[in-house]
Order: C-alpha cells, then sequence, then structure tokens
C-alpha cells in the first residue's frame, strides 16, 4: 500500500531521514507531496534540504507563523515530524489521515518537552533513547508506537549522545518505514502514562534557561557539576553554560572535554 508522507524536516536527522524517505519514494512505497522545513534551513549548523527536495522534484515550504494550509497537506496520511520544534496547531493535526508522528530523542514518557538529551546527560541517567510517537494536543504525550534505547556513556556530551542518537534512528529506519506503510489507528488503543513522577514533567524552555548559569557560590557534588557540564556542552560555538564574572559583572561561557587516556 502506498502512503503519502509530508515530512517536517529539521537538523541533521531529518535531513538523513528524508534522504532515506526519497529513497522510498523512488520505488514508488510511499509518496511525498511536499516537505516543510523551517525557516533556518542550511542557515545555521544542518544542512538545508532545498537541494535534495529539488534533486526529487518535491516542492518545499517554510513553516511560519502565517504558515498556509496548502491543499496537498490535505491529502496526507502522515506527517511525520523529524527534529521538528514547532507546536503543530489542531487546524493541522487534523488533516493526516492517519495522524502525525513525531521523533522524539527520550524514552517516553520520560523527558517530555525540550532539550531531552542535554536534561538526560544533567539528571546523570545511564540510558536514554529515541521515540516514535502520535501527536496530540498535549506536547508529547501521544501513543509511543516505535522506541529504542541507547546506553549514555560517562564520556558523552549532549553533542556526542545527539549523534550517536541519530545514528540509531537511522539503524532503525526500517522499523519507521514498517510503521508508516502498515500502520491500523483500530489495532492500537491510547495508553495511559504516568504522571507522577517528576521525571515525567514537561521541561520548558524556560526551566533549560535557569540551570544554563552556573552559580559560583553554590555547592555541587563533582558528579553533578560534570553531568551539568556535559549536559550543557554542544559544539565550541555554541555558548550554553556560562556563570557571571563578579568583577565585571561579564558572561563567561565554560564547557567540558573529555578525552579518554590513551
Amino acid at each position: 500500500m502506498t502512503r503519502r508522507v509530508v515530512p517536517f524536516v529539521d537538523h541533521e536527522i531529518g535531513f538523513r531521514l528524508l534522504s532515506k524517505l526519497f529513497e522510498n519514494f523512488e520505488r514508488g512505497e510511499i509518496l511525498i507531496p511536499t516537505v516543510i522545513t523551517t525557516m533556518e534551513n542550511g542557515k545555521k549548523w544542518w544542512p538545508g534540504v532545498k537541494e535534495l527536495c529539488a534533486d526529487w522534484g518535491v516542492p518545499i515550504i517554510e513553516y511560519d507563523e502565517s504558515f498556509p494550509t496548502k491543499s496537498v497537506m490535505k491529502e496526507a496520511d502522515w506527517f511525520l515530524l523529524l527534529s521538528w520544534k514547532h507546536i503543530i496547531p489542531k487546524s493541522l493535526l487534523i488533516l493526516p489521515k492517519l495522524g502525525a508522528l513525531n521523533l522524539h530523542y527520550s524514552l517516553l514518557p520520560s523527558y517530555r518537552g525540550t532539550y531531552p538529551v542535554n536534561w538526560a546527560i544533567i539528571s546523570g541517567e545511564v540510558k536514554t533513547g529515541f521515540s516514535f510517537h502520535l501527536v496530540d494536543e498535549e506536547i508529547d504525550k501521544g501513543q509511543t508506537l516505535i522506541q529504542h534505547e541507547i546506553q549514555i556513556r560517562f564520556t558523552d556530551t549532549a553533542r556526542t549522545l545527539q549523534l550517536r542518537l541519530d545514528d540509531l534512528v537511522c539503524e532503525k529506519y526500517d522499523d519507521l518505514l514498517q510503521l508508516l506503510l502498515e500502520f491500523d489507528p483500530k489495532s492500537h488503543v491510547r495508553e495511559v502514562s504516568k504522571g507522577s513522577d517528576p521525571v515525567f514533567e514537561l521541561n520548558s524552555r524556560e526551566r533549560f534557561e535557569r540551570i544554563r548559569q552556573i552559580e559560583l557560590n553554590k555547592q555541587y557534588s563533582g558528579l553533578e557539576f560534570i553531568n551539568l557540564l556535559r549536559g550543557l556542552t554542544f559544539m565550541e560555538s555554541s555558548k550554553i553554560a556560562f556563570f557571571i564574572d563578579p568583577e565585571r559583572g561579564e558572561r563567561v561561557y565554560i564547557d567540558i572535554r573529555l578525552d579518554k587516556a590513551e
């Protein structure tokens, strides 16, 4: 059965998975009427998909607040959200026949919301993973349909763990393809998510912004401090963790470098 899939693409994993989807597009297993991407497409640290879409003759639409509902989207079986950072309004969620499927980098229901890779490291977790879940009106609370885990290495930073998760998602691509082609909504009953444990709470951007500042007068254990810096270390240019220079009142950015002994 051929399914019409509209990918919403962001970041490196979005580029990699879209490349794989186009291979199935070529074989006629799926149809891709259009690709949705962010306005930052190719302008930041991840590769853009405009050239990729041009090579396959698939139109591309940039998503913004005035995003139009294209008629071609109304014919979709799936919306596929790949590292997508925007909340999809209900007016769009009701369009695809089978639903919207989102890729989230945690073992849901743990670490819902923003920066799940960072929070897993900061919290001292020894494993995490990725989840593909159905999208509903509550953030990251739709039913999980695919989930795979990975060990967190003590030498991982947020960046190295994100890259390993990217690789894992690509390794398990056949699971995603099978789901897109064979999913029957009648055979999936909504599961009830856990809710009382703090680990299942929704993480916001505001909470992440607060933890970025290292309090010079706060006492940390060695493990807490290392985990915090690991979780706040991404690329050299990212400038995430900082403290305030008490003499100048200026931000001083800090990250961690982890080298194994040879």
